[in-house]
């Protein structure tokens, strides 16, 4: 399984959702629309360049590709407040096979501009591969797929935010040793010292 690890930063209230991606391998992918960017999925394109088959095949595909959003980046400090809990949460560095999943890098040059001549799938994933500037603290990488509504990962890592209780540690230190030791657990605290 090639590549690097990529992190989904999560809260753990609802612990349910933690188990699943723990025990099964698999991260949700939400639909677009769903997104917290209320500019997701918006593009340019010149008029007249696209006939409105075109478009409403973009606008169709846009609506049954799936998004599961990642970072390249564990230690950010806006992505533990906004995604995970305020540091009450977890990073679960995971791989993502790329030879079977589709991962694209957000581009935040703007929102996309569709020219010349396009593949209406391939069209929609781009749009969605591009957001506006103010994201880019995210150095997101998202995964596309088109069946089911998971992607596939194997977990490897799981850092924890630097203000869960020793409690709620001991009880992923537990779970994780019983669903799969290899998976290392190491405090966020240790991160951020890596690279400050």
């Amino acid at each position: 399984m090639p590549g690097e690890l990529l992190y989904k930063y999560r809260s753990l209230q609802n612990f349910r959702n933690f188990v699943d991606i723990i025990l099964k391998n698999r991260l949700y992918a939400a639909i677009y629309k769903d997104m917290n960017d209320p500019m997701e999925g918006q593009y340019y394109y010149n008029n007249g360049d696209y006939n409105r088959r075109i478009l409403k095949a973009i606008r169709e595909n846009k609506k049954n590709v799936r998004v599961c959003s990642l970072s390249r980046n564990n230690h950010n400090e806006l992505m533990w407040s906004h995604y995970a809990d305020g540091h009450h949460g977890v990073a679960i560095g995971v791989l993502v096979d790329r030879n079977d999943v589709d991962i694209r890098r957000v581009n935040y040059e703007g929102l996309h501009f569709l020219t010349g001549q396009i593949a209406e799938e391939d069209a929609a994933r781009e749009i969605l591969s591009h957001k506006l500037n103010i994201w880019a603290y995210e150095e997101e990488e998202r995964a596309f797929i088109t069946e089911g509504i998971y992607v596939p990962v194997q977990v490897k890592q799981i850092i924890t935010g630097r203000v869960m209780s020793s409690q709620d540690i001991n009880i992923v230190k537990e779970l994780v040793e019983k669903i799969n030791p290899d998976i290392e657990i190491i405090g966020a605290d240790s991160i951020m010292e890596r690279t400050y």
